[in-house]
């Protein structure tokens, strides 16, 4: 099946080595400027802003500030734009409608090139959120976590599945592994997504150090994008920044036999 490849700025996902997402995990506006000069000089695809991190999220109007500051810090930067609500592992609880009041604003805004968005809350405004950011030029990254489990394979794919038929431009699921055998779960649930059905670039990953694996070999399963911390990790198992660059470099050697 051919699949689409997702051109952000620069980036284009869907071919190649997995890119390489640092998030941004700050609580205030000086911490954010902080962490942005430590990101000098280091080597990344794309950036994501976790939102939920910060002291001030239900003011939109100091959100989209931080969204500025970091526009105007790394103008060439493709910039994700992430609230994860506690439901699904994030810092700050927020009811559906001002969930989705601040992907529209967001959307609106210009700020970020891409934007998270639950695969479990209502489709029906998942629907208008995916047909806003069109209209304004952001990709809808429709992502679900489970951190308590691996489901089945066949599940992990009909998530992924759903997300393409909501619109999706990526499909996104994480898990939490318990065994070896569950971050296999996870591999084969991508290579099978990836062999027969998607039509959008992946991105998997089993969390955790047992899931570890799997965010460095997505260019083998199908799986187009990986985290790295730079600093604060925002997801368990995330790999330091140089080691995850060093390794991705490594396993996408034509050469190596």
């Amino acid at each position: 099946m051919e699949m689409n490849r997702v051109s952000v700025r620069n980036v284009v996902l869907g071919e190649g080595k997995p890119k390489v997402c640092v998030p941004l995990v700050a609580r205030t506006e000086g911490e954010l400027t902080e962490q942005l000069k430590s990101l000098a000089g280091l080597n990344f695809d794309v950036l994501e802003f976790r939102a939920d991190f910060l002291d001030r999220v239900e003011e939109t109007g100091f959100v989209l500030a931080c969204c500025r500051l970091i526009r105007n810090a790394l103008p060439d930067v493709p910039l994700l734009f992430t609230f994860r609500r506690v439901e699904e592992g994030g810092e700050h609880p927020l009811e559906s409608a001002a969930y989705f009041g601040l992907l529209h604003q967001v959307a609106e805004s210009g700020l970020a090139d891409l934007l998270d968005v639950e695969l479990f809350t209502d489709e029906a405004r998942i629907a208008e959120i995916v047909s806003a950011a069109r209209q304004h030029g952001v990709k809808v990254v429709l992502c679900n976590h489970d951190f308590d489990k691996t489901p089945p394979k066949d599940e992990i794919v009909r998530r992924l599945r759903r997300m393409q038929d909501l619109g999706a431009d990526i499909c996104k699921i994480a898990v939490m592994p318990h065994s070896a055998a569950d971050v296999l779960v996870l591999l084969e649930a991508t290579q099978m997504m990836f062999n027969c059905f998607a039509k959008q670039p992946l991105v998997t990953m089993s969390m955790g150090r047992l899931g570890m694996v799997s965010r460095l070999c997505g260019e083998v399963f199908g799986s187009a994008m990986t985290f790295g911390a730079a600093g604060k990790a925002s997801a368990p198992g995330q790999v330091a920044l140089d080691d995850l660059n060093l390794i991705l470099d490594v396993l996408s050697d034509k050469k190596a036999v």
